[in-house]
């Protein structure tokens, strides 16, 4: 305000018109200068991208690729092998690429520990982890740095999609009707960052044993991202990022507890890949009869020696591993005193075992959690859990509504291309419908609508391509 007042002056007293603009462009190189100076100063983040993986050469072949096709140089790709004896380093080493790093640990260990083994050797200023069977969306990826280096918070949460592959490795069918494609959500894409902190929106509904409430949004380390300093500033004990059975859940509760500066986006960055040897779907609480649970039993197998476990419920079941971890994490943090609803908590477990497993996996639960019981002296409150009808979480009219928008704006595509169906076309068909629509919504959050109508008829296009190759 005080340059244009000086400026109003000098033409009052009649300055001539050459001293005039000699004014102007001196105040117009300086503004330069300066700017030029402040932002030589800020450091370009640098990014971890880290896949862990065990034994799943085949799928990781894929998955290596889309994070290898990201045009980004201040990127490191970190592949954490468990001690795998499928080739996988032989995988690894069919790719040239400086930005490529390669850690195999020397004898088979917990998933928890492959995951803090792998923050130990990674450099970024920010850290994403995803599957062996997963993928990264590199075209995408410009955009999730656009909005770290602008707003540089404690992490980023997004709404991945997902593709289930339609053959294992052997070239046998998998996943049904289903597999093999993708599917586009307009309420899922191109949305607006937002900041938030997570011990705010988050902390209530854990406690409570409220899930779905924050199960997509909350902070994640996998399929979403995290500053180093975060995770360094948050650790239980020095260089040691996860101190429980399960790195991701971990993080996750520990981050509503412990609250942050964070942001979550309704776009997609990555893809969530189902295969036939995926760790998540083992967890469904199959026999050990069944060839399904063979991940989960490999993953139990490899946490016995590992002295950061869950305190308790260690059996290949997510509901009680997920009650686990929170009763771990209240048992590490200091002054988090906060209580959780018991009774709620018992009977999600409880429940959740009755309905979905196996009559071996539900009588473990069951022990699990009366054990558990007695250590705490909370028997009554998992009487009263257990007594509980099996009644159905009734949705609001918003929730309802939700949904029916969610479905009527989506639409799905087989992702074959040229002859091949993996995660790899699976990311590649997903960027070119995409393609840079969402600098221009960051840009203008008004036309997200309009972008995503443009992406709709990409979608049509390449769907009629394909049909006629």
């Amino acid at each position: 305000m005080f340059k244009y007042l000086i400026f109003f002056y000098l033409l009052h007293v009649n300055y001539t018109l050459d001293k005039l603009l000699e004014y102007l462009l001196l105040n117009i190189i300086t503004f330069c200068y300066l700017e030029i100076v402040k932002w030589s100063q800020v450091k370009i983040l640098k990014i971890s991208i880290i896949i862990p993986t065990r034994e799943r050469s085949y799928y990781l072949h894929y998955a290596l690729q889309t994070a290898l096709e990201i045009d980004d140089k201040n990127i490191e790709i970190i592949v954490s092998d468990n001690c795998s004896k499928d080739g996988t380093k032989a995988v690894v080493e069919e790719f040239s690429d400086n930005r490529l790093k390669y850690f195999r640990t020397s004898k088979r260990i917990s998933m928890r520990e492959n995951f803090n083994t792998a923050v130990l050797n990674s450099t970024g200023d920010y850290i994403i982890f995803f599957g062996d069977d997963d993928g990264i969306l590199p075209g995408q990826f410009k955009f999730l740095r656009r909005i770290l280096e602008e707003h540089r918070p404690d992490g980023i949460s997004w709404l991945k999609s997902s593709y289930i592959w339609p053959k294992d490795e052997f070239g046998n069918e998998f996943g049904g009707s289903k597999a093999g494609k993708i599917r586009f959500y307009g309420t899922r894409t191109f949305g607006i960052p937002y900041a938030y902190n997570p011990r705010d929106k988050f902390l209530n509904n854990l406690m409570e044993c409220n899930l779905a409430t924050f199960t997509s949004t909350a902070p994640n380390i996998y399929h979403g991202c995290v500053s180093r300093a975060f995770l360094e500033n948050n650790s239980s004990e020095e260089n040691i990022f996860f101190d429980s059975t399960i790195p991701d859940v971990n993080f996750r509760f520990r981050a509503i507890i412990l609250g942050g500066n964070f942001i979550h986006i309704d776009h997609p960055f990555s893809i969530n890949g189902d295969s036939a040897v995926s760790n998540g779907r083992a967890h469904h609480g199959y026999s050990s009869a069944n060839i399904r649970s063979k991940p989960a039993d490999e993953f139990h197998q490899e946490n016995e020696n590992d002295p950061y476990l869950n305190i308790f419920g260690n059996h290949k079941f997510t509901p009680l591993l997920m009650m686990a971890t929170l009763e771990t994490l209240r048992s590490k943090i200091i002054n988090f005193d906060k209580v959780p609803n018991m009774i709620n908590w018992y009977s999600y477990v409880y429940k959740q075992a009755s309905i979905f497993s196996n009559d071996e996996t539900f009588n473990i639960v069951k022990k699990s959690l009366h054990d558990y019981a007695i250590e705490t002296d909370t028997l009554e409150e998992l009487s009263i859990a257990i007594d509980k009808p099996k009644t159905k979480n009734k949705k609001t009219l918003k929730e309802i509504l939700g949904r029916i928008k969610t479905i009527i704006s989506s639409f799905s595509m087989s992702v074959k291309k040229n002859g091949k169906n993996n995660i790899l076309t699976a990311v590649n068909i997903y960027d070119e419908i995409l393609g840079n629509s969402y600098e221009y919504v960051l840009d203008n959050k008004r036309i997200n609508k309009k972008e995503w109508y443009y992406a709709k008829l990409k979608a049509k296009n390449i769907s009629k391509i394909f049909l006629f190759r």
